[in-house]
């Protein structure tokens, strides 16, 4: 027993990190001694480890939503198939990072501090434990919620059952107040502020209010709170013209522009992880045969408006048509943001002066992404850009869907949010009333309402491939979505020659699996072997099928991870979540 308390008991190493959000570590390991918290530069390098818990990599969760299909495996929540977690600590379930923010906030009281630093440096502490438990709550559900450190002593709290989601939120909500409350309301880049604990209680609670809606099944109470409380925080932020969306006054460049410097616009830009190191490779995910594997999907491309404000399906009624459209006509005169985020006919990439087209070494959808794709000197990985984590535009679009599943969404909240980030890229704003879309009222199940599709279409198109899909469908309870057929771009036929970009030569020449390509071959032409998963919607020809097998139905208890086994093992009072046996 002993043994496993002093597990549990986690011992305390701070990280820290400068003004810029470096990779640093400090020269010697901080004790834990009555002396440390008598000077307030110590404090400062303890609450500094706090920003190494900013993940870049939460920009990649649109891996595994509908806006994306693997090049042959995809992710365990499309297929299906899991590998259930078994050591301590494994699937997510750590909580190290919670025992050094508990530690802090516990021993700052013996901190000699005048009452507006102890607060800041609290309030600091309470924004990244409510941003821990919005992970640990998406992920797992009910979790136990600890205010405290625990000790080897403290056996009934260490193995006590998960507290209800609804008062671990709850505290969350608390937390985030505080840190609204006592953060100062400076701008930064790198650092959190008043302004970013609004942005992430616009995202925290416009999450939560929307899971609690649609998620009947749970009977989890007030989620017009939670709702209220998003849109409340981003008119907070909206109001105090704070930040605006970056443009130049050029719509057909300003959206890419935006992710590509190496110091990013801190008019909207809420907060970035910035590194002189190469710690992250977002470029090779999107242009290295090894690395990158993922491509959009036809039903991201389908939802995306025309330069008109007119939807896709109103330009081309005729089913028949967009279903065998090329993909040369499917980017024509469409949102400037699908230009700004896929290779596109007539694509020159950045850093470079030559068109090119679609990787199909790269991806199998005939959907290349190069939204934040940097030069090709990044494609071996060497890139130091900022990561962008919170931006404005987020936060508009939360404030604009609190307002609508409230029900209280006016054409001046339209104006100030919506229509805001519509205008960047010249797209007609929206008007009230809103017509139905037949197709955004197919894609979803649980929600019919025109004005509120309306803005999960903005929201899909502005944010596509900052990570935030995932979960947009876990919240929303659309879980059919992670099964559904993902489709890539039509093909003629097998064993023809197609012009992708339409300059008069051909660029790519498909075969089946087993087959090889003619003897005399023309240069510039990928020869495009479908993998064993893939195929074509009507076997010879028609969309691209990058993984066209049979999917089981998606169950209710997939919208939650399991528990490690071993976690269960030590603490009885841990029940794994239902379905995962």
């Amino acid at each position: 027993m002993k043994k496993i308390l002093a597990i549990l008991a986690v011992a305390f190493t701070a990280i820290s990190c400068n003004n810029d959000f470096l990779e640093l570590r400090p020269e010697t390991q901080l004790g834990e001694s009555e002396s440390f918290w008598t000077s307030e530069s110590s404090l400062k390098t303890f609450s500094d480890g706090f920003y190494n818990y900013v993940d870049r990599s939460l920009v990649t969760g649109d891996f595994t939503s509908d806006n994306c299909e693997h090049i042959g495996n995809p992710p365990e929540i499309r297929r299906g198939v899991y590998a259930l977690p078994t050591a301590l600590g494994n699937g997510g379930w750590n909580w190290t990072q919670l025992r050094n923010i508990n530690y802090f906030i516990n021993n700052i009281e013996k901190a000699e501090l005048a009452d507006a630093s102890r607060n800041e440096y609290v309030a600091l502490a309470k924004f990244f434990r409510a941003w821990f438990y919005y992970n640990k709550v998406s992920q797992f559900g009910d979790v136990p919620w600890y205010s405290k450190v625990l000790s080897t002593n403290d056996e009934e709290l260490i193995f006590k059952a998960r507290d209800p989601r609804a008062t671990v939120m709850d505290s969350v909500l608390n937390d985030l107040n505080f840190a609204v409350q006592y953060l100062p309301a400076v701008k930064y880049k790198n650092r959190i502020s008043k302004w970013t604990a609004l942005a992430l209680k616009s995202r925290i609670c416009l999450y939560e209010g929307t899971y609690r809606k649609y998620h009947t099944e749970l009977n989890l109470p007030q989620a017009d709170k939670f709702l209220t409380e998003a849109a409340n925080a981003g008119e907070q932020l909206i109001s105090s013209n704070t930040y605006k969306l970056y443009t130049t006054g050029s719509p057909n460049t300003d959206y890419f522009q935006l992710f590509q410097p190496k110091n990013t616009y801190t008019d909207e830009v809420i907060l970035a992880r910035s590194s002189d190191t190469q710690t992250f490779y977002y470029t090779p995910l999107f242009t290295s045969t090894s690395n990158g594997n993922y491509g959009a999907t036809r039903s991201l491309i389908s939802s995306y408006l025309m330069k008109d404000g007119k939807t896709f399906q109103q330009a081309y009624p005729s089913q028949a048509q967009r279903d065998t459209m090329s993909y040369f006509a499917e980017f024509k005169d469409r949102d400037p943001r699908l230009v700004q985020s896929l290779v596109y006919p007539g694509y020159v990439r950045v850093g470079t002066t030559s068109k090119s087209v679609s990787d199909f070494a790269q991806n199998t959808t005939g959907y290349m992404i190069h939204k934040a794709v940097g030069p090709p000197s990044e494609d071996q990985g060497g890139g130091y850009r900022d990561v962008i984590i919170i931006r404005y535009a987020e936060v508009l679009l939360n404030f604009a869907e609190a307002k609508a599943e409230l029900g209280t969404l006016t054409q001046a909240d339209i104006d100030k949010s919506l229509n805001v980030v519509r205008n960047r890229v010249g797209i007609a704003p929206l008007k009230l009333p809103v017509a139905a879309d037949p197709f955004q009222a197919a894609l979803y199940e649980h929600q019919s309402d025109p004005l509120t599709l309306e803005v999960r279409r903005e929201r899909r198109s502005e944010l596509a491939f900052e990570g935030f899909r995932t979960l947009d469908l876990k919240r929303w309870n659309e879980g059919q979505l992670f099964r559904a057929k993902y489709e890539g771009i039509y093909i003629t036929g097998l064993h023809k020659y197609i012009d992708l970009d339409q300059d008069g030569k051909p660029d790519l020449y498909v075969l089946k699996n087993n087959e090889t390509p003619p003897a005399n071959q023309i240069s510039g032409v990928q020869y495009y072997r479908l993998n064993t998963v893939a195929g074509l919607s009507e076997g010879e020809k028609g969309r691209l099928l990058p993984y066209n097998r049979a999917l089981p139905a998606f169950n209710t208890w997939e919208y939650v991870s399991p528990i490690p086994s071993e976690e269960l093992t030590i603490n009885p009072e841990l029940q794994q979540n239902p379905g995962w046996k």
